[in-house]
């Protein structure tokens, strides 16, 4: 009995030390399995990110490209307007000159058939004559007049075929350019969507914001601003304008209201390209009664932006931004950005950060 009890006692010894043995297997197994999980969850994240950063890189590019085309069409269709402008001045001439040419060949023709050489009517004919001669001269500068702007004329005709021809040339281009450009911001889009799903809070905050702000200014202090820094490169470099266009307001200077503008006012091309004027954050991206849509951005150093009247905006709240990055484009129906600079509560003058086109 008792060779039995000390049998059955290292029976159960033996079994408990192989049972805890398997099981501290199977935890070190368990162990074993999340690291590597962890390992290749942090590989994903990481090629996430550099997949994110190429994308930002590869916008800025193609926003660059594009804007520069959607210039240089402009440019290129505006031209070709005023050489039509200027055919359709010299055809309108031409034909005014046809009838005083016909008129005064006209006379000079029917003098020609009707000569008469009586004494009693020899005064008469001496005036006609000194009449016909200036009719003479007038009709040889006008003939002169008329040849001239046939040369004129062929000459505007050439410069438009010249235009025209880059015009088409660019097309192609343009086309294959701007649907890179879409590619990418439907890239750019998807990889956004943790983004879009975790700030659902915050974007009906700003919508509160939004309601209660009275003014451009409040609706900027309300969203705030990046903190303070030693990073003053942003107030030393100047930057480019976030649309391509030309100012027509500056601060300062009296609006059509009567008041003192705390920006700039940039005419704009309609549906031009917005891109983000310096690296930052996106703080605000929705619609202000009275400013279109806007887009608000925080940048280092306590500097916000504010860019008014954009048509559509392809960025949204939280989403880090690189200078040149597009963020959506101006409003086709009303192609004049207000563009604000706030440092803190207060406005700055644009001037200080931007170089004008």
């Amino acid at each position: 009995m008792r060779l039995l009890i000390i049998f059955l006692s290292l029976f159960v010894s033996f079994t408990h030390v192989s049972f805890g043995a398997s099981e501290l297997s199977k935890i070190k197994a368990e162990i074993k399995q999340t690291e590597q999980q962890n390992k290749q969850l942090a590989e994903k994240v990481q090629s996430s990110e550099r997949e994110i950063s190429k994308t930002k890189k590869e916008l800025v590019k193609a926003a660059d490209k594009v804007s520069s085309l959607e210039d240089q069409r402009a440019a290129m269709a505006k031209k070709i307007a005023e050489l039509d402008a200027q055919r359709d001045k010299i055809s309108r001439e031409m034909e005014k000159n046809q009838g005083r040419i016909s008129d005064a060949a006209s006379s000079i023709l029917f003098v020609a058939s009707h000569p008469n050489f009586d004494t009693d009517n020899m005064r008469e004919y001496v005036l006609m004559s000194a009449v016909m001669s200036g009719t003479a001269q007038l009709l040889d500068e006008e003939i002169n007049r008329a040849a001239q702007q046939v040369k004129e004329l062929e000459k505007i005709r050439d410069a438009r075929a010249i235009e025209k021809e880059k015009l088409d040339r660019t097309a192609k281009k343009y086309t294959n350019e701007k649907k890179e450009l879409d590619k990418l911001l439907k890239t750019r889009s998807a990889q956004n969507e943790k983004l879009r799903s975790e700030h659902s809070a915050l974007q009906k905050k700003l919508r509160d914001l939004s309601a209660r702000a009275k003014s451009i200014s409040e609706l900027s202090a309300g969203v705030g601003s990046s903190q303070m820094s030693e990073d003053s490169r942003l107030s030393r470099r100047k930057l480019n304008l976030p649309v391509r266009g030309r100012v027509v307001v500056r601060f300062g200077e009296k609006t059509a209201l009567g008041l003192k503008s705390d920006g700039w006012r940039v005419r704009t091309r309609g549906d031009a390209l917005v891109m983000a004027p310096a690296d930052g954050v996106v703080k605000f991206a929705d619609s202000f009664r009275g400013f279109g849509k806007v887009v608000i951005m925080s940048h280092k150093n306590g500097y916000n932006t504010v860019m008014t009247n954009l048509g559509n905006i392809d960025v949204m709240l939280e989403q880090e931004v690189l200078a040149g990055e597009p963020i959506g484009r101006m409003n086709p129906d009303k192609p004049e950005m207000y563009l604000e600079v706030r440092r803190g509560n207060s406005a700055v003058d644009p001037a200080r950060l931007f170089k004008e086109e």
